[in-house]
C-alpha cells in the first residue's frame, strides 16, 4: 500500500457505495402579463427546468473505483424555476462519472447496469421534470388559471458499485507460483514481482499479442486454502476470475509449503468451485512453472497421470521455455468458448420507486391515520403548490378521480381521521362536497415531516 502526497492510499479498489441524488425539477411559475395597451394578457408563467441527471460512463482510461470512493455522495444540479413572460427555468446540469470497464451497479442486491464496453453510459438517477407554470393550464373555460405546479424531486438512493475485472484469460494458483511473472513476459504488464509470496496485492491486466492473435490476460492475486471463506486475500479478487473465458493453472513444482505439487492443484481447484460454480466448469490448463528446477519434469509427468483429462503444460516464465506452446493453445481454444453474462441487468429493478404500483395502496398505522402509498399519488404531492387554493382544489378533484375518496371510505375512514401521503398529513371528512359528491378531503392539511421541507 502507498501513500499519495495527499495522504491517500493508493490502493486499488474495486467497490464502492455510493449516495446518488439526482437533481430537482424547477418550479412553475404563476404569473400574469400586464402590459400598458395590451387587453387580456393573460397567464404567462413558464415552465420549470429539468432537474440533473447522474450519469455513469465506462472508459479504459480508469482502472479503480477509487475516486468515487472517495466521493460517494453525488448529486446532480437542481433546475431553475420558471419566470414570468413564458421564460423557462434552465435545466439542472448533468452529473458524469467516469468508472472502469466491468463495473456493475446495484441496488438493494439487483443489478442495474452491467458496463463492459468503452463509452457506454447508464443513466443511475434521473433527474426531476420541471413544472408546469400557469400557462399550461388555461383552457377555455378557466381562462385566468392561478394554478402552477413544483418541480418534481430527482431520484435518491443508494448504489453499489462493483468491478468485475474484463480478461479473457485468468492466470491463477499458489502465491509465488509465477504468475506475475509469467503476465509480464507475455504482455507489457509490469506488476510486482519479488521471491517471497502475496507481492500481488490487486489484480493486473495485460494485453497479450501473439500470432497475430490478441487477448486479455489477469494476474489474480495469490489464492490458499479456505479463499473463499476470507483467508487470506479471501474471495476480494475471486469474483475478478468470473468473466474470463479460460483459466491457466500455475503450479509450482516445488509445492507450496508442506503441500505437494498435485494436492496443491486439488485444493484450487476446490477453492474456486466453493467461490462459484461457475469456476469449476471452466476450460482450465495445469501449466508447471520453474521448469529449470530439478523436480519440475518428475512434477510433469505426475501431474499428466493425475489429472489425464487435463492439459499440462511444462513452462519456465523466467526463460520463456515451453510458453510460446501454451500461448498456442490458448489462441485455439478461446474462439470456441462462450462467454456467460453473469451481471445481466433486470429492467424491472430500475429505478429507486421500482417495486410501487402505478395506483396506490392504503395501510392504516398504529396511530390510526390512513397511509396511502404509491409512486404516483406520491410525485403527485411533491408537485402540488399547497400554496396555491386552486392547486388544492384541482387536487381534490383529482383524488375523487382516481378513486381515492372511495377506497378510503371503504378502508374504514371516518369523519376527522388523518389521512397521510408523503410528507403531507389531511382530516378526512364526508361531508357533501359542492359537487353533490360524498367523501372528500375537508379543505385544510398540515405538513406531517417539517425535515422534508416544501
Amino acid at each position: 500500500m502507498t501513500q499519495t502526497k495527499s495522504g491517500r492510499s493508493s490502493t486499488f479498489i474495486d467497490t464502492a457505495h455510493v449516495y446518488l441524488k439526482a437533481g430537482n425539477g424547477g418550479n412553475g411559475a404563476s404569473s400574469f402579463r400586464r402590459e400598458k395597451y395590451i387587453p387580456y394578457g393573460g397567464p404567462d408563467g413558464g415552465h420549470g427546468g429539468v432537474g440533473g441527471s447522474i450519469w455513469f460512463v465506462a472508459t479504459s482510461n480508469v482502472t479503480t473505483l477509487r475516486e468515487i470512493a472517495f466521493h460517494p455522495h453525488i448529486t446532480a444540479e437542481d433546475a431553475a424555476p420558471g419566470g414570468g413572460n413564458r421564460r423557462d427555468g434552465a435545466n439542472g446540469e448533468d452529473k458524469t462519472l467516469y468508472v472502469p470497464l466491468g463495473t456493475v451497479i446495484k441496488k438493494d442486491g439487483v443489478i442495474l447496469a452491467d458496463l463492459k464496453e468503452e463509452g457506454q453510459r447508464f443513466r443511475a438517477a434521473k433527474g426531476g421534470r420541471g413544472g408546469r407554470g400557469n400557462t399550461a393550464f388555461k383552457t377555455r373555460f378557466n381562462t385566468a388559471p392561478k394554478i402552477s405546479e413544483n418541480g418534481e424531486p430527482g431520484e435518491e438512493y443508494e448504489a453499489w458499485l462493483e468491478l468485475s475485472v474484463l480478461a479473457d484469460v485468468g492466470l491463477v494458483g499458489f502465491p509465488n507460483a509465477g504468475k506475475s511473472t509469467l503476465l509480464s513476459v507475455i504482455s507489457a504488464a509490469r506488476p510486482k514481482i519479488a521471491g517471497y509470496p502475496f507481492t500481488t496485492l490487486n489484480p493486473n491486466i495485460g494485453m497479450v499479442s501473439h500470432k497475430g492473435k490478441s487477448f486479455a490476460a489477469a494476474d489474480i492475486p495469490g489464492l490458499i486454502e479456505g479463499a473463499h471463506d476470507g483467508k487470506g486475500l479471501g474471495d476480494v479478487f475471486l469474483k475478478h476470475i468470473l468473466r474470463t473465458k479460460l483459466l491457466v493453472h500455475l503450479v509450482d513444482p516445488a509445492g507450496f509449503g508442506d503441500m505437494k505439487p498435485e494436492k496443491a492443484v486439488k485444493v484450487i481447484e476446490k477453492e474456486l468451485k466453493d467461490y462459484h460454480p461457475l469456476l469449476g466448469k471452466k476450460t482450465a490448463l495445469l501449466a508447471v512453472n520453474k521448469s529449470d528446477l530439478p523436480e519440475a519434469e518428475k512434477v510433469h509427468e505426475l501431474l499428466q497421470k493425475k489429472f489425464k483429462k487435463r492439459e499440462v503444460f511444462l513452462i519456465s516464465a523466467a526463460t520463456g521455455k515451453g510458453v510460446s506452446k501454451l500461448l498456442d493453445r490458448i489462441i485455439k481454444l478461446l474462439p470456441e468458448i462462450k462467454q456467460a453474462d453473469l451481471y445481466k441487468p433486470e429492467s424491472a429493478a430500475a429505478g429507486p420507486l421500482a417495486g410501487k404500483t402505478g395506483g396506490f395502496r392504503i395501510e392504516p398505522d398504529v396511530e390510526g391515520t390512513y397511509v396511502v402509498k404509491g409512486a404516483r399519488i406520491e410525485k403527485l404531492i411533491a408537485m402540488t403548490n399547497f400554496a396555491q387554493p386552486d392547486s388544492w382544489d384541482r387536487l381534490r378533484r383529482i383524488f375523487r378521480t382516481i378513486g381515492l375518496d372511495k377506497a378510503l371510505k371503504k378502508a374504514g375512514a371516518e369523519e376527522g381521521n388523518m389521512v397521510r401521503i408523503l410528507n403531507r398529513e389531511f382530516q378526512w371528512s364526508d361531508a357533501q362536497a359542492p359537487t353533490g359528491k360524498p367523501g372528500k378531503f375537508a379543505y385544510k392539511y398540515r405538513k406531517y415531516n417539517q425535515d422534508y421541507g416544501d
